[in-house]
Formats: structure tokens, C-alpha cells, sequence
């Protein structure tokens, strides 16, 4: 069976699968160079086919995420929530939903006409999918749209590989709800619990994102570093406003959008710390999902536990679910936002056609190389076209491990892209794990605001000399998706990953998964002692990943790096250095600290 899965609202993109397996998938910002991109995924959809050599023919069903979407048949940039460069008819539904707040919150029946109007308003947007998917795009299959928080489920379910698992989705809404909890044994689904979008945790973690200056539903990162330097002072006022009883998460406040961005600018003190906000929400988000998924995993008495939606691109909270007692293993979808519900419909749509077929769950994601790649004659031409000297390397690998060695920062493409939000290598920046200074120069360098530590990329086989407690969520440290509490050892030697309280992201590399990144850092590991590097993401601030060999010299230059490793060739900086280069020290073979 073959599958084409898309999503057409935030982040939009194309998955396509055959057989249980994803083959490809690419979401259409790193097409349009437009950050998390709104709209029907022509690109997408034709990268996908590409990439995958599957005729438009060949392709038995169309699988769309979420039932209600705004029509949007050409790519829009995303501005996130409350900007005034919004249609007027989202800034309307906006204005409605925050002026009617308390009704909604109240009465059911108020909830389910303001889903009416949002149904209303993107009434032409099914039947335009089918209609561009048939004439423009030329694919003669069936079309069906699956439910928003299904598609969440489904997508940590499908890329796991567990048989039996609960399945746990938090965001800021969709199709009318945050969050689903869904069981899955023997392949049959059961909807535990359905919590309305008015009741979303996630939409206060937003709000405070926007007070905070950033865009709210598209910097939440920021506030999740930023709540490390603060204290959570007005934890108790967040508590007035969201709260957690019975198994439910409860919108307190009785506020929306702007009535409770209003309603917490009024609550707060004039001279509030936004480091002290930011901890104040990340503590209550931790506190109040964690009583919410330990009360479904202990009632659902499953020990498997998949997670996706937006809230749990939070890496903390990711940890602290994985510690709740009970849970032995955590998964979560590495894209596990709304840029992943292609992947989630695809795998509704398999266990809806093809039932028995998925009975004992799916074969899991071993990777998430997912996208295009380049051969060295395309990048050659390209390295050519922008007139960027470059030597070939027979071994770049070892050359690059020196570069890192010798204290150089050097951008990585090479293979497959990465699907979702995280870098993983293919497309990343690297370098030593040393210099604990290096989040401030090098993310002024890419014109970022960044106030998590870069993350680092660790050899399995290393991780427990790095990291505590990483038992069953090793799998999701592949894909760069939770934190971990570091070793003495890790603080000690490696102080630019390790952020202020005592954790890191990992990134763990084995050498099935990614056979040139593993001798990178092998390599590495034998010149310096260290078992892992600096990973982060190969784009400049408010751009997307670099998707091809043209948009990799771009953001080298703009960038100001000292050498791009590019297939088998490597082009260093001509602009002269404008630090000291410090070489690596680590530990020596005997564990000690040498330099």
C-alpha cells in the first residue's frame, strides 16, 4: 500500500509511505525558504514523489491531517498568533473567541458554535484539496481528512515501534482540542480522554511567549531556555489561570487570546523579570502535564508511552514525563508538531485500510532522514556557480574531526535531510564542546536569540558516561527530543552543552544510522578524548534548515564560519577569523582531564 500523506496549515508538507514505512518526507518551508510556511504543499508533494521514485499512479490513497484548516492553495509566510500582518479574517476569529471567553468556558454549547464558525469559514477548504490533488497535481487516489489530534497520536505511534502503547497529545489546538489520550492495544484504538482546545496549556505557554516579545505558536524555545535563568515567582498566579484536577487540565481563568494576554499583563508586577515569567510558566507547564499524563498512564496501566503535539517540542517536560513511576519507555514524534501531521494521517490511513496489517503496531522510524540529497557533482557545480574555493577530500571525515579538533567551526551537509525541527547531523553546525562561551559569539554570528545551550551530538555507546537516567528514552535522544541530567564528568569537560541547571539535549549517534557522522566524532573522540560535539541547526535566525547545496554556501557566507564541509569537499572562510582558536581539551584515555 502507498500512501501520500500532506498537510496544508502550519508548517505544511508531504509525507510518502509504502508498506509501513515512511520513504520520504519534506515539509514546503525548506522548499519556499519560508519559515514554517502556511499552505497547500505543492513542492512538498512533488519532492516527496521525487525522492521516493513512486508514480503519481501507483499512489492508492491521499491522507490529509486535521478536518478543519484554512484554505490556503498558494504558500503564506507564518507570522505566529496576534500579528498585525494576519488576514482579517484570523484577527476576526481572534478578537470573537477573546471577547466571548468566559462564555465559552462556561457552556459547552457556546464551544461547539464558535467550532461551527471556524468550520464555516474554512468550508471550501476540502473540497479545494481534492480538486488540486486530482487536476493540478494529476493523482487519481482516494482523499481522506483525519482528525487533528488523531494525526498527533498516530504519528508517535507509528514512528515508535512499540505494539501496544498509550498515547499522549498536548497542544494548542486543533479540530476543537489540546489533547487526546488514546490506548492502542492489538492495533484497536481507544479514545481515553478529548480535552477542549478552550482548556489548552499549551495557549498560555504562548501567551507568555508573546508578552515576553517573541512570536507566540513559533518561539516557545526561547522561553524554555530563557526559564533556566529565572525563578518561578508567579508560578502561583499561572495557577490561578491553568490548573490540573481529576485527570483533566482545567482553563481556570476563563480567558482566550487576548483577554488572557490582558488578563496576565494585569496580574503581573510593572517591574517583572521576563526570566522569572518564563519560569514561572515552564514550572506550572512541568507540574500540570505531569499530573495530567501520570493520571492516564497509571489508569491506562501502560507502560509504553508515545507523545506528540507542540507542547512536547519542550524538552524539560519531556524528561520529567519520562521519570514519572510506571513509565518505561518514552517516544517522541521528531516532528512532533503541527508539520508532522502528514506523517500521523499516513499511518491512520494504513490502519484504516489495511487493518490487519498493522495489528502489532509498525517497524518504527529508524531515522529521520527523510529528505533530499545531493550527489558531489551537484555540489561541486554549485561550489563552482558561487565561486567558493574548495578542496576533495578521499577521507573528509578525518579532515573534519582535525578542523574540530584544532578549535574550527565547521558546517556539516552531507546526505539526506532531516525531517522536522532538529538538525541531526546531515544538516548541522559543528564544534568543540569546550568553550562554554561559544552559545553567546556563535548564535550572535547566525543573528539568533537563543538562550538554550547548543545541544550535543554523543556516541551511543558514551551516553552513560554523559547523561543520568536515560534507560528507556534512548530512542528518543536519537532524534534530539528530550533532556537529560549530566554526569560530573560532562560539566566538567564538555561546559558548552550543558545549560545552567545541570542538563542537556542529546543528539546519540550510532554508526547503522549515520555511518559519517559516527567516524566524525569517533575520530574526534581519538584526537581529543571527547565522545561528542556542538550540534546545532545549519541556517541562519528566522530561516529555515538549509535544504540544498546552494542554500548551504549562502548561510556559510552570511553566517561568517570557518569551513563548510560539504560532501566530500571542504571550503574554508575567506574572511579571516575574528576570535582566538582554542584546540579541544578533554579527557585522555586514562579519564583525566588533559589539555
Amino acid at each position: 500500500m502507498i500512501i501520500l500523506g500532506i498537510t496544508d496549515g502550519d508548517d505544511s508538507g508531504a509525507v510518502l509511505f509504502k508498506d509501513g514505512k515512511i520513504l520520504a518526507a519534506v515539509n514546503e518551508e525548506r522548499l519556499t525558504r519560508m519559515k514554517l510556511v502556511v499552505g497547500f504543499p505543492y513542492r512538498a508533494i512533488e519532492e516527496v514523489i521525487r525522492i521516493s521514485g513512486i508514480g503519481r499512479e501507483e499512489i492508492d490513497h491521499v491522507a490529509v491531517g486535521a478536518l478543519v484548516e484554512k484554505f490556503n492553495p498558494r504558500p503564506l509566510p507564518n507570522n505566529g498568533w496576534f500579528s498585525s500582518k494576519d488576514k482579517a479574517s484570523k484577527r476576526y476569529q481572534m478578537a470573537m473567541a477573546s471577547s466571548f471567553a468566559a462564555v465559552l468556558g462556561r457552556s459547552s454549547k457556546s464551544r461547539n458554535a464558535y467550532r461551527k464558525l471556524k468550520s464555516f469559514l474554512s468550508r471550501e477548504r476540502q473540497s479545494g484539496v481534492r480538486r488540486i490533488i486530482s487536476e493540478e497535481l494529476g493523482i487519481g487516489a482516494s482523499v481522506k481528512f483525519y482528525p487533528h489530534h488523531l494525526c498527533h497520536a498516530l504519528s508517535s505511534y507509528g514512528g515508535s515501534g512499540f505494539d501496544d502503547a498509550l498515547l499522549i497529545t498536548l497542544d494548542g489546538g486543533g479540530d476543537g482540542s489540546c489533547s487526546n489520550v488514546i490506548k492502542v492495544i492489538d492495533g484497536e484504538i481507544e479514545l481515553l480522554n478529548d480535552l477542549d482546545s478552550y482548556h489548552s496549556i499549551g495557549n498560555y505557554y504562548a501567551y507568555v511567549t508573546h508578552i515576553s516579545g517573541f512570536k507566540a505558536a513559533i518561539h516557545e524555545g526561547k522561553i524554555t531556555g530563557l526559564a533556566a535563568y529565572g525563578k518561578p515567582v508567579y508560578a502561583d498566579m499561572f495557577k490561578k489561570l491553568i490548573g490540573y484536577k481529576d485527570g483533566q487540565i482545567t482553563n481556570i481563568g476563563n480567558v482566550y487570546y487576548h483577554s488572557a494576554i490582558r488578563k496576565i499583563r494585569c496580574m503581573l508586577p510593572p517591574d517583572y523579570k521576563m526570566e522569572d515569567l518564563a519560569a514561572s510558566i515552564q514550572e506550572v507547564l512541568e507540574e500540570v502535564c505531569v499530573d495530567y499524563c501520570e493520571y492516564w498512564v497509571n489508569k491506562a496501566g501502560i507502560k509504553n508511552v508515545g507523545l506528540a503535539g507542540g507542547v512536547f517540542s519542550n524538552v524539560k517536560l519531556n524528561q520529567r514525563i519520562a521519570e514519572i513511576p510506571g513509565v518505561e519507555q518514552v517516544y517522541v514524534f521528531p516532528h512532533m508538531g503541527d508539520g508532522g501531521l502528514a506523517a500521523g494521517a499516513v499511518f491512520a490511513a494504513a490502519m484504516t485500510f489495511a487493518p490487519e496489517d498493522y495489528r502489532h503496531g509498525f517497524p518504527g522510524m529508524e531515522d529521520a532522514y527523510l529528505g533530499p540529497q545531493y550527489a558531489d557533482t551537484e555540489i561541486e557545480s554549485a561550489l563552482i556557480k558561487e565561486s567558493l574555493e574548495y578542496e576533495k577530500h578521499e577521507y573528509v571525515e578525518g579532515e573534519i574531526a582535525r578542523l574540530l579538533a584544532d578549535g574550527h567551526v565547521v558546517a556539516r551537509f552531507d546526505g539526506r535531510m532531516e525531517y522536522g525541527p532538529r538538525a541531526l547531523g546531515n544538516r548541522s553546525i559543528l564544534f568543540q564542546t569546550t568553550d562554554p562561551a561559544v552559545n553567546d559569539w556563535l548564535n550572535q554570528r547566525l543573528n539568533r536569540t537563543e538562550f538554550m545551550p547548543f545541544a550535543p551530538l554523543v556516541l551511543h555507546e558514551d551516553a552513560d558516561d554523559c547523561f543520568i537516567g536515560i534507560n528507556g528514552s534512548a530512542h528518543a535522544a536519537e532524534f534530539m527530543t528530550i533532556t537529560f541530567d549530566c554526569t560530573k564528568w560532562m560539566e566538567s569537560n564538555c561546559p558548552a552543552v550543558v545549560h545552567v541547571d545541570g542538563t542537556a539535549r542529546p543528539q546519540l549517534m550510532d554508526e547503522d544510522t549515520n555511518p559519517s557522522m559516527y567516524r566524525i566524532i569517533t575520530e574526534y573522540k581519538q584526537m581529543t578524548g571527547l565522545p561528542c560535539v556542538v550540534n546545532t541547526s545549519f541556517n541562519m535566525h528566522e530561516e529555515p534548515i538549509v535544504c540544498t547545496p546552494e542554500d548551504a554556501i549562502r548561510a556559510f557566507r552570511l553566517g561568517h564560519l570557518d569551513y563548510l564541509a560539504i560532501g566530500s569537499y571542504i571550503a574554508k572562510s575567506p574572511e579571516p577569523v575574528d576570535r582566538e582558536i582554542v584546540p579541544s581539551t578533554g579527557a585522555g584515555s586514562d579519564g583525566l582531564a588533559r589539555s
